[in-house]
């Protein structure tokens, strides 16, 4: 394992077969100076593996590194447990791993032997929906009226080729809308998003009214034959007429004449919380829930993961999944 520059790191993820969206170069700009970037790979020569992690330090804890998700091409269970046993060896407090690649038996094994154990408290859901969007199943009925809805109000799809600062500001308004109606603990910023589009990988669309007004926003992340979810803003006026589903069908339209064949629709936490009506509404897409790798976390000693437990848990009053 090894530790690289920026520079030198996007040109090796450039050979891997899947890199999901948190490994994408815009994503990159999009978190800035939040954290220390740090870039790894397992072999610089014949990389097989490669991931960039956030290190920050937490009080009482010491030095943290997250990685979320990692880029690979045909990754062994040796592959994995040397990458990451390496990356463990460091000295980190702790490292905290959230993978997006689909769930893998040989990764598992792999990144056990590395040291690496599941977290006391997982902080997101491991799964997803999946959408083969060259073969597609008919969505649900519900998803076929709320289409109907949408265009008898006369809602109009576009892709926008160059944002602006000014697109930007729009979509952030809209996220904000949505998040004092879901009670979403955090907000977005215009130029993070405006940083992130910049990688053109990074797609925006938009959602017009009939009065042409903007009433809905989807950023996603598209790598080779794959797409991601990234970020969505829908209005309350988009939940009376359609235009949440709208904006995803047109979306779904437009990957695959790119010929595009999956899209990633994110993150889905079917249970007994308000987070089952997300669940809900993409599984009537048509697409089939598929577990990821999930959450890993290797620490120096337990005191350190019961510390982070405490603060993800109680401070912070986190959901548990």
């Amino acid at each position: 394992m090894e530790i690289i520059d920026r520079k030198s790191f996007f040109e090796i993820e450039k050979q891997m077969e899947i890199t999901p969206f948190t490994q994408g170069k815009g994503w990159d700009n999009y978190i800035g100076n939040k954290s220390d970037s740090l870039y790894f790979v397992d072999n610089y020569s014949n990389p097989s593996i490669c991931c960039r992690g956030e290190l920050y330090n937490k009080p009482f804890i010491g030095s943290v590194l997250r990685i979320q998700g990692e880029a690979v091409k045909q990754p062994k269970q040796e592959t994995i447990q040397n990458f990451y046993k390496g990356i463990a060896q460091i000295g980190y407090s702790l490292v905290l791993i959230s993978s997006l690649s689909p769930y893998d038996i040989e990764y598992e094994i792999g990144i056990r032997e590395a040291g690496f154990i599941r977290p006391l408290h997982q902080t997101t859901c491991p799964l997803t929906i999946l959408i083969n969007t060259l073969d597609r199943p008919a969505g649900h009925r519900s998803w076929k009226r709320n289409i109907k809805k949408a265009i008898a109000a006369k809602c109009s799809f576009q892709i926008i080729s160059q944002p602006t600062l000014k697109d930007c500001e729009t979509f952030v308004r809209i996220f904000e809308e949505m998040a004092t109606k879901k009670q979403l603990s955090y907000i977005l910023n215009k130029q993070n998003i405006y940083n992130l589009l910049q990688d053109p990988d990074y797609k925006l669309f938009f959602v017009y009214s009939a009065t042409g007004s903007i009433i809905a926003g989807r950023i996603i992340y598209i790598n080779g034959k794959h797409a991601w979810d990234v970020f969505a803003a829908n209005s309350n006026e988009s939940r009376e007429n359609g235009a949440s589903y709208f904006i995803i069908e047109n979306i779904l339209n437009y990957l695959s004449n790119e010929n595009i064949n999956f899209f990633d629709f994110g993150r889905i936490g079917p249970g007994l919380t308000n987070s089952n009506q997300v669940y809900l509404f993409k599984q009537s897409s048509g697409g089939y829930p598929i577990p990821y790798n999930g959450e890993w976390i290797f620490a120096k000693n337990k005191i350190n993961e019961l510390l982070m437990l405490t603060y993800r848990y109680i401070l912070k009053k986190g959901i548990r999944y």
